[in-house]
Parts: structure tokens; C-alpha cells; sequence
């Protein structure tokens, strides 16, 4: 299994009897999340290469030569970007946020892909849409957590398919995309809590779940045990339960090719805090990514509110890139 897959799902393995969540909610984002639940859905759609209808939010400034499009993480959807999306307009700069299959307003089978390569094949067809409804813009691709590992998903699929491909005009890896560092002794801070835990039953169909396109939710994510979360997964905004082929389907078989493809402006982004991820890998990737052009931001955040704790420093990187 890949390793990148493994770093987003650390520690889940051992979680065979209930955990609590190892994220929290902090008094002080609590406004985010709660004017976050409360927002009006107003999206787009483009029809897939399986006909699944994807769906997306555009927030566009007045005038913009840049459009980020914008792919979330795990359990989450596009409203949980709306806050980096609302910075970035008042920068002057336009941003697109996918709802992947299965997530938020998008069809498909929530918590599933098709096969192994369907997220790549989606975020292409996303860029494709967004060129042809925004012609002569740059578009940069980024990803948060899971979507940055989408994001290096598509590179790494589409790159030789040179009749197919057309490479961003940037990147940016926010908490996510990372190799793990071997020869790193950072630790994270001892959390009481885990990320996700693997149904001990359904686990057993993993090896069947390739061999005969079963797909047993086998994944469940713990949410923090706060009212707000209750409410957003009332509400079906987010997603607990995934089958293995679904992160098959984020991650690239090799992080470290992928990286060598990126030979564009790249933003990695990484909060010191965050409960998921090292500093240490967030370095260790930035030493490997092919171009010069590239910039490390580390943030006082952690792994989620990174999203809008980051969202000055993306703009001001956006917009040096504007001639």
C-alpha cells in the first residue's frame, strides 16, 4: 500500500476498539464552522468521463488572471474552503472548489471511486472545464490533505499521456502530498485520539476488494464529538465511511515521480500544529520537487484551520506569479 496513503491513515490501523477523533474544534473557529454549516449552496456542474455529475463553487473577484482550482480532503467538501476562497477574492484572484465523487453536491457513490484512476480522470476534466468557461487565465491546482494527494494523482497519471495532458500553471500542496521522511526524529505531540479506524470485519475483504471489485467501507473517520459536527454530518455534509479503492485513487503509486513532474511554480503549505502531518516530510518533499520556482510555507496552524489561517501568505504567492 502506498506510503502516502499510509502517512494520512496513520495509526487508524490499531484502532480496532472505538476512538475519539484526534482533531478538535477550537473555541475561536467555531464562528467558521458554524457560518460554514449555515451557507446557501449555489454550485456548478460538469458531467464526468462515467456520466457521474461533479459539482463545484466558483468565488470570483470583479477582474482576475489566476483561478485556483481547489480540491478538499478527507470527510470534507467545498464549503469548508469557502473561507480561503472569500481571501483570495478580495486579492483579486479566482478560485474553483471540487466536490469530489461522492462528497458534498457531487453524485457517485459517497465514500467511493470507480476504479483506481477515476479522481485523476475527474480532476482532469475539472481543469478542462474551468479553461474552456475561463479562457486565457492561468489556472493553478491545489489540494488540501487528500486533494494534494489528488493532485499529484493527476500528474502522475495524465504526464505521459501527452495527447491528454495539459500541466498546470502552479501548484500548491497544502497538509497533504508528503513523503514521509525516513530519517526524521520529529514526533507529533501524544494525541488522545486517532484519525480514522478500520472495521475489523470488512477489513478482511480488502485483498477480495481487488481481486473482485468489492468495494466494503471498511474506512470510518472519527469526527471530533462536538454538537457541530453531529450537526454537519445531519445535514450530509461530510463523509465517514470509505472504501480502500477511494484512496487508491487520491494517492500516486509514486509520490517521488510525481514530484519530479511538478516543474512549475509549486506552494507547499503545512501548519506547526498539525495533528496529521511533520514539518519534517513538508521539507523533505520541498527538497524533491523539480522546479526552482517553489516556496515552503509554514503556518501557526494546524492540520485543518490552516485553510484560512494560510489563506494571506497563498495570495500574496499567487499574485507574485502575476507578470
Amino acid at each position: 500500500m502506498r506510503r502516502l496513503f499510509l502517512s494520512v491513515l496513520v495509526g487508524c490501523l490499531g484502532c480496532a476498539s472505538p476512538q475519539k477523533s484526534v482533531f478538535s474544534i477550537a473555541e475561536s473557529d467555531r464562528s467558521i464552522y458554524a457560518r460554514l454549516i449555515a451557507e446557501p449552496d449555489c454550485v456548478s456542474y460538469f458531467t464526468s468521463f462515467d456520466l457521474t455529475r461533479l459539482a463545484y463553487r466558483e468565488v470570483l473577484p470583479d477582474t482576475f488572471g489566476a483561478i485556483l482550482a481547489f480540491i478538499h480532503g478527507t470527510a470534507a467538501q467545498s464549503k469548508l474552503y469557502l473561507p480561503l476562497a472569500d481571501t483570495l477574492r478580495k486579492n483579486g484572484i479566482a478560485t474553483a472548489l471540487l466536490d469530489l465523487r461522492g462528497h458534498g453536491l457531487s453524485e457517485g457513490e459517497r465514500g467511493d471511486a470507480k476504479n483506481a484512476t477515476a479522481l485523476a480522470r475527474d480532476v482532469k476534466l475539472f481543469l478542462d472545464t474551468l479553461r474552456a468557461k475561463h479562457p486565457n487565465k492561468k489556472i493553478i491546482l491545489g489540494g488540501h490533505s487528500l486533494g494534494a494527494g489528488a493532485c499529484l494523482k493527476y500528474l502522475s497519471f495524465f504526464h505521459d499521456r501527452k495527447n491528454l495532458y495539459r500541466p498546470p500553471d502552479a501548484l500548491i500542496l497544502m497538509s497533504g502530498g508528503f513523503y514521509p521522511n525516513p530519517n526524521c526524529n520529529e514526533r507529533k505531540p501524544k494525541r488522545d485520539g486517532a484519525f480514522a479506524r478500520v472495521d475489523a470485519a470488512k477489513s478482511l475483504l480488502l485483498i477480495p476488494d481487488m481481486l473482485l471489485d468489492l468495494h466494503p467501507k471498511a474506512f470510518e473517520i472519527l469526527l471530533p464529538q462536538d454538537s457541530l459536527a453531529q450537526v454537519a454530518v445531519s445535514k450530509n455534509l461530510l463523509v465517514t465511511r470509505y472504501a480502500l479503492t477511494f484512496f487508491l485513487a487520491a494517492f500516486p503509486i509514486d509520490a517521488m515521480e510525481a514530484y519530479r513532474l511538478a516543474r512549475f511554480p509549486t506552494l507547499l503549505v503545512i501548519g506547526k500544529n498539525d495533528e496529521l502531518m511533520r514539518v519534517c516530510d513538508a521539507e523533505f518533499a520541498f527538497k524533491r520537487i523539480a522546479t526552482r520556482e517553489k516556496k515552503l510555507l509554514v503556518c501557526d496552524a494546524n492540520h485543518i484551520d490552516v485553510i484560512w489561517r494560510s489563506a494571506p501568505d497563498v495570495a500574496n504567492w499567487i499574485n507574485s506569479l502575476q507578470p
